[in-house]
């Protein structure tokens, strides 16, 4: 039997999570041994019983970012003795600590090679919080160490070969989706929140952080016809102040905070448009995923994924400065600017000839993204002799 080792922060509820959850359920169901490593406990992913599950540490969600940082070369070396009990040959990690661990592993004396999935484009780190600009720094230094990077997305592979052209090994794989799974949950009922067929309805989906750039919706929505809803589904950090301007502005009838939701397809698939307000994404799953519950997509165009997936024979290095962009899966308008975001969301509800053209292109786009496709792309790189 074939066998394959995973490497990950924790199974905590998120993008990169939930990928390398699909992963190992799919590598399971082929007949393939998996092995996970996480550095803490924090499951909110439900694997099958043959997944084998080890944890490098005691840590948790809770512990400073700075000790979770000094812990890297003690892990690196858990990570090492790992390697030499169970004769790994080769670990694929995703999320920035797993990633450094396991190089770090190697540069400690371990003999696997490494893979590093990226999930993010390094612009966002660049100029961002002292904790990113410290996961820049490590990127530089480690990143040249690895035997294969895996990107997301072709945009996120330009950045950071243009930021770190010391890279050698490299390649590219989207994220996978079931389609037919999402679309059955998208169907199923809402028992918790009332669709008013007199309105119209925008829904977002994400954590509720600066970064994804709420505050420029709601502020959006504010100058938009009083018929338009919005539905904001996902928790964070902003929440109390996007709450504080809602409620200050006399919004509260129009914006609805749903919280986290198990099933947010159902509440998409009954929107009549998607707005993804990001500064930076890495691979949005958001944007696939209303496409495939067949709701017409607004994106900013920001670093990396949206044009790839939205107008994907356009130059992936170019970047909208101003107005919007009616591509061929969706519309595209510049990060920040509320003005064409208003005309993008206008624009698209009242055409339908657009809304269903976004729907039909949506659902054939999304065909690139099945588990088939990429699961066997991972396989090429993990089950190698």
């Amino acid at each position: 039997m074939k066998k394959v080792t995973l490497f990950i922060n924790s199974l905590t509820s998120g993008g990169a999570e939930r990928v390398l959850s699909v992963l190992a359920n799919e590598l399971v169901e082929q007949g393939i041994e998996v092995n996970l490593l996480c550095i803490e406990k924090d499951n909110a992913y439900v694997l099958p019983k043959e997944v084998h599950i080890t944890y490098l540490s005691k840590l948790t969600k809770d512990d400073s970012g700075l000790k979770k940082l000094l812990y890297l070369p003690y892990l690196a070396l858990k990570l090492k003795k790992y390697v030499e009990e169970h004769q790994t040959d080769l670990i694929q990690s995703h999320i920035y600590r797993a990633n450094f661990t396991n190089i770090l592993a190697k540069l400690f004396g371990s003999k696997h090679k490494v893979q590093v999935v990226e999930v993010t484009s390094i612009n966002n780190l660049k100029d961002g919080s002292f904790s990113k600009k410290i996961n820049f720094r490590l990127i530089q230094v480690l990143y040249t160490k690895a035997d294969l990077i895996v990107f997301k997305a072709e945009r996120m592979k330009e950045e950071f070969l243009k930021t770190i052209p010391n890279i050698k090994n490299f390649t590219v794989i989207n994220n996978p989706y079931d389609i037919k799974k999402i679309q059955t949950l998208s169907n199923e009922p809402i028992n918790d929140f009332t669709f008013d067929k007199e309105k119209q309805y925008i829904v977002t989906v994400g954590r509720l952080s600066s970064e994804k750039r709420h505050i420029t919706l709601i502020k959006a929505l504010e100058k938009l016809d009083k018929n338009i809803e919005l539905i904001l589904i996902g928790e964070g950090n902003e929440e109390g102040k996007l709450k504080k301007y809602t409620y200050s502005n006399r919004l509260g009838q129009r914006i609805h905070f749903l919280g986290k939701k198990e099933n947010p397809f159902k509440y998409i698939q009954h929107a009549d448009l998607f707005v993804l307000a990001s500064e930076g994404e890495g691979f949005p799953n958001v944007i696939v995923e209303a496409m495939i519950c067949s709701t017409p997509v607004i994106s900013t165009d920001c670093i990396s994924g949206p044009r790839e997936i939205l107008a994907p024979d356009t130059e992936v290095n170019f970047q909208l400065k101003s107005g919007i962009e009616l591509a061929e899966n969706g519309i595209l308008y510049p990060v920040d600017s509320q003005d064409d975001l208003i005309s993008a969301i206008s624009t698209l509800l009242n055409n339908q000839e657009i809304q269903q053209k976004y729907i039909d292109n949506g659902l054939i786009k999304t065909k690139e993204y099945t588990l088939n496709k990429i699961i066997q792309k991972y396989k090429e790189i993990l089950c190698v002799e």
